[in-house]
């Protein structure tokens, strides 16, 4: 297999998504389903992979990124999609397109957006002839969110619509929703507008899938090595499974190897971890975690930051009660039991803490190292 560092994986590359392709296609006939998982995790090549079985299968299957600012520069993009699996329908989309997008005013654009895309989709069904649509959209959420806050309502309203039809279009529409930010950063109704569909998890991949992995992009690249299964397995374990990191190390690998003539061996594959955490140019982008504080949490930024400084220094994991504490003692805002446990549960939903029995912790290792190290 040949290095694709943080660029789009061929889909016959994607390894490890067996039972995650298989629950997502099983979820087609009864509306679809919400991926959920940290960034960089493969919600993307998962999507890919199951956008080419649905094909496969029958299906009309429509791709759109959500990722825009208003409501119309998402409808504009699903119309030129529609137009290029359509075109007999191309040149109608095009005068409707132009439409669309046309006048000064953006909320005024974006009114007649929405009703453009409830009307989109329904004849969109229809020309589907008895097939399902199958319809992914990825980074739903964070167009509901910027919808959410140029005026209050139009978010949520958007992911009302999508339900609506899923409901009453049984069987024949399913919407395949994946996105970097959870529903709960939209409003606090728009995680009940997806409780009619299935999450299905997107994390590491299976230790020996990612091992496998790791080897064929250490042949693919060229990277030789005296220990080639050893060398993967270390590469996948350093990795936490994570096909991103993965992609990542081999590549620091190959370019240890070019530097210095030295064949990779598995006590190397840590050291090329700490380097990637210490870099200043941060080549894993692990400052976003730190960087995206203030968007996802406002004015509480720093406090939250200050929370996670105390499980990052924690050796074990945390009650909530010596968390607590050591809040107290540290004069933070986060003052009350009942608000840390309510900035626990959104933390867990951001990815950034996981529960252990009745105690949190660092959900990755990998990110309480790189915590501390951003953090100072």
């Amino acid at each position: 297999m040949s290095l694709v560092v943080g660029g789009v994986v061929p889909v016959e590359d994607v390894v490890g998504r067996v039972r995650e392709s298989t629950e997502v296609l099983a979820s087609l006939p009864h509306g679809g389903a919400v991926l959920v998982g940290d960034r960089r995790h493969g919600k993307t090549s998962l999507s890919r992979l199951v956008q080419r079985l649905a094909r496969d299968q029958g299906a009309v299957v429509v791709s759109v990124s959500a990722e825009r600012e208003t409501y119309a520069e998402f409808v504009a993009a699903l119309i030129s999609e529609l137009a290029r699996l359509d075109p007999a329908w191309a040149q109608e989309l095009a005068r409707l397109r132009l439409t669309l997008t046309a006048g000064p005013v953006r909320l005024e654009r974006d009114g007649r957006a929405a009703a453009t895309l409830d009307d989109l989709l329904e004849r969109a069904i229809r020309r589907t002839g008895g097939r399902t649509l199958a319809l992914f959209i990825d980074e739903v959420s964070v167009l509901a969110r910027n919808l959410e806050r140029a005026e209050p309502g139009s978010g949520d309203s958007l992911l009302h619509l999508l339900r609506r039809i899923r409901q009453e279009h049984p069987g024949r529409v399913a919407t395949i929703l994946s996105g970097s930010i959870g529903f709960h950063h939209v409003s606090t109704d728009a995680p009940a507008t997806v409780n009619d569909i299935p999450k299905i998890a997107v994390g590491p991949i299976r230790h020996d899938h990612a091992a496998y992995l790791a080897e064929c992009l250490l042949l693919g690249s060229g990277t030789p090595s005296a220990e080639p299964a050893a060398v993967a397995a270390a590469i996948a374990e350093a990795a936490e499974n994570v096909p991103y990191y993965i992609q990542h190390l081999v590549a620091a690998a190959r370019k240890s190897w070019h530097d210095t003539q030295v064949a990779p061996y598995p006590e190397l594959i840590d050291l090329l971890v700490l380097d990637a955490i210490e870099n200043p140019y941060d080549p894993w982008d692990l400052r976003h975690y730190r960087d995206r504080l203030p968007h996802y949490y406002g004015t509480d930024a720093q406090a939250i930051g200050g929370l996670l400084d105390i499980y990052a220094h924690a050796a074990r994991p945390l009650d909530v009660d010596t968390v607590l504490m050591r809040l107290r003692a540290e004069d933070s805002p986060i003052d009350g039991r009942a608000r840390l446990v309510s900035y626990i549960e959104r933390l867990t939903l951001d990815h950034y803490l996981v529960r252990a029995g009745s105690a949190d912790t660092f959900s990755s290792p990998l990110l309480q190292r790189a915590w501390k190290a951003m953090r100072r």
